[in-house]
């Protein structure tokens, strides 16, 4: 199963396309984030230097739809410019946006994961185990998936339990 994003974890059969598409998905999305990273930086570098100042990048991320807290703001800050110069180099805000962009992502991801586990008969918090059988059956006949189930969950249920917990999940939605 892919993530309503598509970039971080699939199920894959026996091809390598998946995998590439998921990097081609990861490199397009990084792209989009940067061409907003610097239109909106452009709006405020008025003298083309590259640079804007500190009391800028609230601005900045708010024109990028980037909701922060004052104190968020302050830390960002201070990993961009930790010399406290006041001034702010597009390269590095931009790496910072796409970290932090990226990382949300995956967050939503981590609990797309959690969601499918708990529908499964996991617990919300990570804990309990699902039934590898009832993991496999909803696998084939509900997906339609022409993987090879049987074989990943018994390469990821390390204990051989039968019994799924979370970061054995994880793992498999994730592997390649």
């Amino acid at each position: 199963a892919r993530s309503t994003t598509g970039k971080y974890y699939k199920m894959s059969d026996s091809s390598d396309s998946g995998k590439k598409e998921d990097v081609k998905d990861e490199v397009q999305l990084a792209k989009e984030i940067e061409e907003k990273c610097w239109e909106a930086f452009l709006a405020f570098d008025k003298d083309g230097t590259g640079q804007i100042n500190s009391g800028e990048v609230k601005f900045v991320l708010e024109m990028m739809g980037i909701k922060i807290t004052e104190s968020e703001m302050f830390k960002m800050i201070s990993e961009i410019d930790p010399n406290n110069s006041g001034n702010i180099m597009y390269s590095d805000f931009k790496n910072l946006i796409l970290d932090r962009e990226i990382q949300r992502l995956k967050g939503s991801d981590e609990t797309e994961l959690l969601d499918a586990f708990v529908a499964m008969g996991g617990e919300a918090d990570g804990e309990g185990c699902v039934d590898a059988r009832k993991l496999i059956d909803t696998i084939k006949s509900e997906f339609e998936m022409t993987i090879d189930i049987e074989k990943l969950i018994e390469e990821i249920d390390e204990d051989g339990s039968g019994e799924i917990e979370f970061d054995e999940f994880k793992a498999l939605l994730q592997s390649d």
